[in-house]
């Protein structure tokens, strides 16, 4: 019998050097150090291009030690996206220009053109096999649950597969869940039995494929695998004892002895779990419990939810994802700019599970600051200032731009008029990338053992439930607008800022989530963006006419928003007007700090300030300072916009954005409220 045993390695874009350099020290160096002391064994292997250039520049020894494996014949390079995107969220030119560009990575290091390519995620779609033909890759390898769910069943997986799409070809090798949940975390007995189990079969082929990581560097597997229960080295050993009738094989060299048992057509399908995680969140719960329980007769036919739905599941995913491909269109041809652009395409960001991802705001920042980059490539060379309004989330509703130099401010008018994203050119930062806070299914599992249970590190990460703090149920809050900034709270004057922190509260005006009115008008001072909402106030079950309208006006050259507030209406009673403001930095803590004329003020903590004019925020690790100037003086509430998220570590509190909210007393009996603010920002050191 075969067995294929292929190496997924791989850091997403933006990742810190320190993780990097833990996951080099942890997994990547023991695993092929150990692998070169015993030279029968083949292993096919994909290294993300981001992490393999990495090691290029900064492992020289490393890059040598594979070279000299490969040279030997005992590794077969398999290739991928160079910036490991999800392949079926691209436009096929990019798509193909990926993987193209990390061919030409592996065979100029290692002198000879990949076959075949990892997938990303194993997010299938019926066409890429046209996309991978045309970017010259013969074969890829997903996993055995997307060939249950056409109704295969394990006996028929122990081979590989032809497919096609309009009339290119592609080799399909399943990967085996019964091998990717036994190695490395069951006895070596345990994997002995499960590949003879393959063998009485009748199983010509069995093909593991799945993350180098978890030889290491997922929690607990370090000591494990390498230090004292040795099972990697005791693996290999078992593996050349048993060369008689177990050989592992390259991916190629399989395809040139054997014949693909058959032909075979897929549906859209990516990884058990994956399947789970995509579904919104309630459903979520629903499916792993059916997913999970005892006595479930066919399994293999349920079906999780579709990838894609992470763009509606999140709409930060979304916004992101749009933008790529908005730059992308516009950059064609444009080498510096697509380079750029397929950075930005690092499926981490875009997506959350067990692991970070989407919920890490380093990743994110990465995203945006790769999109901002390509975005001022392609900026005109002279001083500009426009604006348009165009549905640029394609999510059926416009949404207003207003741009120049220094800055883009973009607006949703079907969502309260809210300014959700504001990129700051010249430190290519978006000081709006932030996350609201969200109801997700393993939630429950915190209110139910927080802090309780410690993982066993040799079970599968799927089956780890810890905590990386003690309280954690305190910080599960939802919010049910969007985070961003010019968000109008039309408030009783009985709420505080707990309950508004806990979103706890009842607002009688409507104006958080309802439509306005955009407008763009020419001036004087610039060019003018005009929001308006005709409303209400709703007292005593009536509803009471109200109009708020905010005049965003931006000049050429300057990094300044000028905003002009007009409150009118037949509103009776005093309330409170809060305009929320949002600003994604860099975490919360070292150097960075919220200061007003009343002193300085970290940005861990829960406040109501004393009013104030002037604040200034720094934050000297994205090199930007934002400055928030009002006209009067106002009450500050402000407090950490903090979630409680899963990752392979176990369930952590991770900052998201700073919220900070002038809040002012208005009695529209004696005349409308006017607010005047400006809203500036510099870099807080020159590059």
């Amino acid at each position: 019998m075969k067995l294929i045993l292929c190496i997924h390695n791989h850091q997403p874009v933006g990742n810190m050097d320190h993780i990097l350099e833990e996951a080099y020290i942890r997994s990547y160096m023991p695993f092929f150090s150990l692998l070169k002391d015993f030279p029968g064994i083949k292993v096919n292997l994909h290294f993300s291009g981001f992490l393999f250039q990495w090691l290029k520049d900064r492992k020289p020894d490393y890059i040598r030690l594979l070279k000299g494996l490969f040279d030997r014949g005992q590794l077969e390079i398999v290739s991928g996206g160079m910036y490991e995107p999800i392949m079926a969220l691209l436009s096929e030119e990019d798509a193909i220009a990926q993987i193209g560009m990390h061919l030409d990575l592996m065979e100029k290091t290692f002198g000879k053109r990949p076959r075949g390519m990892w997938l990303a995620e194993r997010v299938y779609e019926p066409h890429l096999p046209k996309v991978m033909a045309k970017a010259g890759i013969e074969y890829t390898i997903i996993d055995d649950n997307h060939f249950k769910s056409v109704g295969l069943r394990d006996n028929d997986l122990y081979g590989y597969f032809v497919t096609d799409f309009d009339g290119e070809k592609l080799f399909i090798f399943p990967g085996l869940e019964s091998l990717r949940y036994a190695i490395p975390f069951k006895t070596i007995e345990k994997v002995d039995e499960c590949l003879r189990q393959i063998k009485e079969a009748g199983g010509q082929l069995a093909v593991f494929g799945d993350d180098g990581e978890k030889f290491g560097l997922w929690p607990g597997t370090f000591d494990y695998v390498y230090k004292k229960e040795h099972w990697l080295e005791s693996f290999f050993q078992y593996l050349s004892d048993n060369a008689s009738w177990l050989e592992t094989v390259k991916f190629s060299e399989y395809i040139n002895e054997s014949e693909p048992v058959g032909r075979i057509y897929l549906a859209c399908e990516s990884y058990k779990e994956m399947g789970e995680w995509c579904l919104p969140a309630e459903r979520a719960k629903e499916y792993a419990g059916l997913l999970h329980a005892e006595g479930l007769a066919y399994g293999d036919f349920l079906k999780g939810g579709y990838y894609r739905h992470f763009l509606v599941k999140y709409t930060e995913s979304n916004d992101m994802h749009k933008r790529m491909l908005r730059l992308s269109n516009k950059a064609k041809g444009n080498a510096r700019v697509k380079r750029h652009i397929y950075m930005a395409q690092a499926n981490d960001s875009y997506w959350h599970g067990v692991f970070g991802g989407l919920y890490l705001p380093h990743l994110r920042a990465s995203v945006w600051h790769h999109l901002i980059e390509a975005a001022k490539l392609l900026d005109p060379k002279k001083p500009f200032v426009d604006g348009y309004i165009d549905d640029i989330d394609l999510d059926g509703h416009d949404e207003a731009v207003i741009r120049n130099n220094e800055i883009e401010a973009s607006f949703c008018l079907s969502e309260g008029g809210v300014l959700y994203g504001l990129d700051y050119k010249p430190s290519s930062v978006n000081i709006m990338a932030t996350l609201r806070r969200r109801y997700e299914g393993y939630h429950e599992k915190i209110r139910e053992a927080v802090s309780e249970a410690m993982a066993d590190g040799t079970k599968t990460i799927h089956d780890m439930v810890m905590a990386k703090e003690e309280g954690l149920e305190r910080y599960l809050h939802y919010d049910w607008y969007r985070r961003a900034s010019l968000v109008d709270h039309v408030l009783g004057t009985d709420v505080n800022l707990e309950a508004f922190y806990r979103c706890e509260y009842f607002e009688p005006g409507d104006f958080v989530r309802e439509p306005y009115r955009g407008a763009f008008e020419k001036g004087k001072k610039g060019l003018a963006l005009t929001l308006r909402r005709d409303g209400h106030f709703w007292h005593d079950y009536q509803g009471i006419p109200m109009s708020i309208e905010k005049k965003v006006t931006v000049n050429e050259k300057e990094a300044v928003l000028i905003v002009d507030y007009s409150i009118t209406g037949d509103v009776a009673v005093p309330f409170l007007l809060g305009i929320e403001f949002n600003f994604a930095f860099l975490g919360s803590g070292g150097d960075r700090w919220l200061e007003t004329e009343n002193g300085k003020y970290r940005l861990t903590e829960q406040h109501v300030l004393a009013p104030a004019k002037n604040l200034k925020f720094h934050d000297p690790y994205q090199n930007i300072e934002v400055f928030l100037e009002l006209d009067e003086q106002a009450e500050l509430w402000s407090f950490p916009v903090e979630v409680v998220s899963l990752s392979e570590n176990g369930f952590e509190r991770n900052y998201q954005s700073t919220m900070i909210m002038p809040v002012y007393r208005v009695d529209l009996t004696r005349g409308p409220k006017k607010i005047h603010l400006r809203l500036r920002l510099t870099q807080a050191y020159q590059a």
